[in-house]
């Protein structure tokens, strides 16, 4: 009796270290296993490893059976599918805590590669250069009589349904009973399908976040995504993510995130009758009707162009007042110069982080009483989301000469009027293409003027103002974005002084300086149309106003006695985080 104990108390033991133990089930051969492999415990493990493969013409090649802590990995060369007809190549239905992990291939012959229907907790997470692949619902999110809940997908790989002429079908579906799926779909993912029905089906309270590409190959005109259910679906669109194919909104209670970065322009379609919030992350207006938004580079700036134009008129002015055509009024003077800004971008205000390439002549034919001023400069200003203007201005007017003031200093004032031709090109991120994104192209004119006094002592630095104009008219774009008339003033107030610091018989070395303090006021609110829906755009405070600080030497050389040669470098910075080597070069000339 006492012996049939024992053997009892070691059966029982046994059960239960038994139930207890993680399972490990390794396919390593490198050839092919044609076995079902169905999880009889919780805590098994699969292995599929050494360009193995696990095949056959049976549905439910690897069953996880409803067993809990089940976890499958297939790795790099390995594969795992059904033939013939079958589907389910992993069903984890009714599972608990399961974790499928993809470096290989996983192909169903029907549908369903990887079937979640009921599991409750789980992640997939399918690596680059992984291959998700079934002829209809490649991985399916569905509830039957249980409850799919707490499912997280990333997809570093491609994932792919093949049937194309199936209105049913989908890449990946979770229906509007599931709650808490996400979805991720990181840079180099890939999921598509060719089909009238839409890619991926976001129900419930799903989460997609995509920064890779999620594609109908049947044409942006098909469904790409489809939000449907009424706890929720939220969509984000992030980095430089593609999307190709219409949004369809059913339902209600959605959120649609896009966070593509400031100044970051870009549209998608989107239709159905399901009511939805739309969010721009990054604070760029977003626009509804649609979800489309454009970056404000093109006038956002305009006051600091004209505030540049400013600042390089009254260098040229300061060089030419000590030059020999001033002092003798004989032959025109003249310089060519060269630039480069480049300004960091800021989110809290909506800065746009842009470089800005210059080069120009600036000419000024000295006379009687006054002298004519010709300015001609062409540029190209590289925003950050690829959005680049080139402009080519042309401006005129005079400079008068010195005047005695009240304050023992004498005074010089100068008027300007410019017009600008604008060529603007900007790339966008849209889901009506092929490609999901779109090239957008704009010409315009820009008109602007110039006012300003300097009053110049020997004793302290010169104090200088001026008082600027800008109209930029109505304009379209070629596709999506119209404008209004833009308008603005802006005024500034200067510093500055230059120093003589070497003087021989052939050549001198000047140093400057110049604090510009600049202002915009009066400027209107931006307004805009974007697929003619109307929006509008507010300049941050802190954008409409900059101290601006210049230093440079200047160097004259006069190797004959009727030529010179000056070469001018000038740093800059300013409030508005224009920094680094702001270069000019001269030339000067007399002819």
């Amino acid at each position: 009796m006492c012996k049939n104990l024992k053997h009892l108390f070691k059966i029982i033991f046994f059960v239960i270290i038994h139930q207890n133990l993680a399972y490990s089930i390794d396919i390593n051969n490198g050839g092919t296993t044609t076995a079902k492999q169905t999880f009889t415990s919780a805590n098994t493990t699969l292995t599929i490893s050494n360009s193995s493969t696990l095949s056959n013409a049976l549905n439910n090649m690897i069953n996880i059976n409803g067993q809990s802590n089940g976890t499958v990995i297939i790795e790099a060369g390995s594969l795992a599918e059904t033939t013939g007809t079958k589907s389910n190549t992993i069903n984890g239905a009714s599972a608990s805590n399961l974790t499928i992990t993809n470096s290989g291939t996983i192909i169903s012959a029907s549908s369903k590669a990887i079937n979640l229907t009921d599991v409750e907790s789980g992640s997939l997470t399918n690596n680059s250069g992984g291959i998700i692949k079934a002829k209809t619902n490649t991985i399916s999110m569905l509830e039957n009589t249980g409850t799919t809940d707490d499912i997280t997908i990333n997809n570093y790989g491609t994932i792919f349904a093949t049937d194309d002429d199936d209105a049913g079908t989908n890449t990946i579906k979770s229906d509007d009973d599931s709650s808490n799926i996400t979805i991720n779909n990181f840079k180099g993912g890939h999921i598509y399908q060719t089909s009238s029905a839409p890619v991926i089906v976001v129900g419930g309270s799903t989460t997609l976040t995509n920064s890779g590409k999620i594609e109908n190959k049947d044409g942006p005109g098909q469904r790409s995504i489809t939000m449907s259910g009424s706890t929720g679906a939220t969509l984000n669109l992030k980095d430089s993510g593609i999307v190709i194919g219409k949004i369809n909104i059913s339902g209600s209670g959605h959120t649609i995130k896009v966070n593509h970065g400031i100044g970051q322009s870009y549209y998608y379609d989107t239709e159905g009758s399901g009511s939805y919030d739309l969010e721009d992350l990054d604070g760029n207006v977003i626009v509804k009707g649609s979800a489309g938004s454009v970056g404000q580079g093109g006038n956002e700036i305009l006051d600091e162009v004209l505030g540049q134009k400013s600042i390089n008129l009254r260098k040229s002015i300061s060089k030419f007042k000590r030059s020999k055509q001033y002092l003798n009024q004989d032959d025109s003077w003249s310089e060519i110069f060269s630039s480069f800004e480049k300004r960091q971008g800021k989110k809290k205000t909506l800065r746009l982080e842009h470089n800005n390439l210059r080069a120009g002549a600036n000419i000024i034919q000295p006379g009687e009483n006054s002298n004519q001023i010709f300015l001609i400069e062409t540029g190209r200003q590289e925003f950050s989301k690829d959005h680049n203007i080139d402009r080519f201005s042309v401006s005129s007017g005079f400079l008068l000469d010195e005047k005695q003031s009240k304050l023992n200093s004498n005074s010089e004032t100068f008027f300007l009027l410019g017009v600008t031709y604008n060529n603007s090109t900007r790339r966008i991120l849209t889901n009506t293409t092929t490609s999901g994104l779109l090239d957008i192209e704009d010409e315009y004119f820009s008109y602007d003027a110039l006012l300003g006094t300097k009053f110049l002592n020997d004793m302290i630095p010169d104090f200088s103002y001026s008082i600027g104009y800008s109209l930029t008219p109505k304009h379209n774009e070629s596709h999506y974005y119209k404008w209004e008339k833009k308008d603005f003033i802006n005024a500034s107030v200067a510093l500055s002084d230059e120093y003589l610091i070497l003087n021989d018989d052939k050549s001198k070395l000047y140093f400057n300086w110049l604090a510009d303090f600049r202002k915009a006021f009066l400027q209107n609110t931006q307004e805009f149309r974007i697929n003619n829906v109307s929006a509008e755009y507010k300049a941050d405070d802190d954008l409409s106003r900059e101290i601006t600080i210049t230093a440079g030497l200047d160097y004259e050389f006069q190797p004959l006695e009727n030529s010179l040669f000056s070469i001018n470098l000038d740093g800059l910075y300013s409030s508005q985080e224009t920094y680094g080597a702001q270069a000019k070069l001269y030339y000067k000339s007399i002819f």
